[in-house]
C-alpha cells in the first residue's frame, strides 16, 4: 500500500518545492494542507505568497493528483480529521510560524500518522542551543529542540533536516563573512531544501534520525562568492567577521530582519572547531540527489532575491 505524505506550509519556497518533487517522485500519495478562511501564511523575511499565486498553485497541483485538505491549523479539533490517512506528516512552517506545530503533533498523534517531519531546515538546533551567545536565533533553536521532545512524548516517528546555510539571505553586498572563510559548509537554498525532502524521507536511514544534508553545495564562502564573483564579471564587497566580532555587530542591531541574520552568524562562528554542524548526510545516502548547479542558482536564484532584499530594506 502506498503511503500518504501530508505537506504543512506547502505554499512557501521550500514548501512547494517539496510538493512538486513529491509529485515527480511518485512515490507517495500527495496531501496538502490548506489553511481555513484567514488563516494566511507567514514568512520570516518577505511577505506570504499571494492569494493568486496559491490558487494556481492549488490548481496545478490538484490536476496531478494532490488532495487538498482544508482546516484551521491553529485547531487540533480541525487538523485530526484533515489528517486521518497520513502516514508522514511534513512541516514546512517558516521561522514566524514555528509554534504553528504544537497543534500539528497533538493532532498528528490523535489521527494516526506514523512519521512527524518537524521544520528544522537550518542549523543542527539541538546543539545551537547550548551555545554561549544568548540570541534571538538560539532562542528558536531552543524552541525546536523542546519541540522534538514533544514529538517523542506524542509517540511519533521523526525525521530531523538540518540544512546548513540558506545562501539568498546571506549575500547582500557588503557579504558579512562568517569566520576566515575557508572552511566547508552546507549551502542549502529554499528551493533545494524543499526538492531534497521526499529523497530523505524515503530513504531508510531517515527514521528517527537527524539527516544534516547540503542540498545546493558544500563548499567555504570564499569557494562560494568566487563562483559570484565569476558570474558577475566584478568583485563582491564582503567583510570578515570572527565571533567577538559578529556579537558587538549583533548587540548594535536594532530590532529587525538584519538583526535575526546577524544572530545566525553568532552562531556559526560559536560552533566549536571539529563539531559536524554542517555534515553532508546526501553525498553518503543521496549520491543520485543533485542540487541547483551555482551557475543556474546566482542568476535566477539568488541576485533577484537580493535585490528584492535590498528594496525591502530601503528607507
Amino acid at each position: 500500500m502506498r503511503k500518504t505524505v501530508t505537506v504543512f506550509g506547502a505554499t512557501g519556497t521550500a514548501g512547494s518545492a517539496c510538493v512538486d518533487e513529491l509529485i515527480e517522485q511518485k512515490l507517495f500519495d500527495v496531501q496538502v494542507l490548506v489553511r481555513m478562511g484567514r488563516d494566511t501564511d507567514r514568512s520570516t523575511m518577505q511577505g506570504g505568497r499571494a492569494e493568486a499565486g496559491r490558487q494556481s498553485l492549488y490548481a496545478r497541483w490538484q490536476a496531478s493528483g494532490v488532495k487538498l485538505v482544508e482546516a484551521d491549523t491553529a485547531s487540533h479539533a480541525s487538523l485530526i480529521p484533515a489528517l486521518q490517512g497520513t502516514h508522514h506528516l511534513v512541516s514546512c512552517a517558516p521561522y514566524s510560524a514555528t509554534e504553528a506545530q504544537y497543534a500539528l503533533i497533538y493532532a498528528a498523534r490523535e489521527a494516526g500518522v506514523e512519521r512527524f517531519v518537524p521544520s528544522e531546515f537550518g542549523f543542527i538546533y539541538e546543539w545551537e542551543q547550548f551555545w554561549p551567545t544568548d540570541t534571538e536565533h538560539r532562542a528558536m533553536a531552543r524552541q525546536k529542540a523542546f519541540i522534538r521532545r514533544v514529538i517523542e512524548l506524542a509517540g511519533l516517528d521523526y525525521t530531523i533536516i538540518p540544512a546548513g546555510m540558506w545562501p539568498e539571505y546571506y549575500l547582500l553586498e557588503p557579504v558579512a563573512v562568517m569566520g576566515d572563510g575557508d572552511t566547508p559548509m552546507a549551502w542549502s537554498t529554499g528551493r533545494d531544501v524543499g526538492r531534497i525532502i521526499p529523497h530523505v524521507l524515503a530513504h531508510p536511514a531517515s527514521r528517527n534520525a537527524v539527516c544534516p544534508i547540503a542540498a545546493t553545495a558544500y563548499c567555504s564562502w570564499n569557494e562560494l562568492l568566487d563562483v559570484r564573483e565569476r558570474l558577475l564579471g566584478r568583485k563582491v564587497e564582503r567583510h570578515y567577521l570572527d565571533a567577538a566580532q559578529w556579537k558587538a555587530a549583533y548587540a548594535a542591531q536594532p530590532p529587525g530582519p538584519i538583526r535575526t541574520l546577524m544572530a545566525i552568524g553568532v552562531a556559526a562562528t560559536e560552533c566549536p572547531e571539529g563539531m559536524s554542524l554542517w555534515a553532508h548526510w546526501n553525498a553518503r545516502y543521496l549520491p543520485q540527489f543533485r542540487g541547483t548547479p551555482l551557475a543556474e542558482l546566482f542568476p535566477d536564484v539568488i541576485e533577484p532575491f537580493v535585490a528584492a532584499m535590498r528594496a525591502s530594506l530601503a528607507p
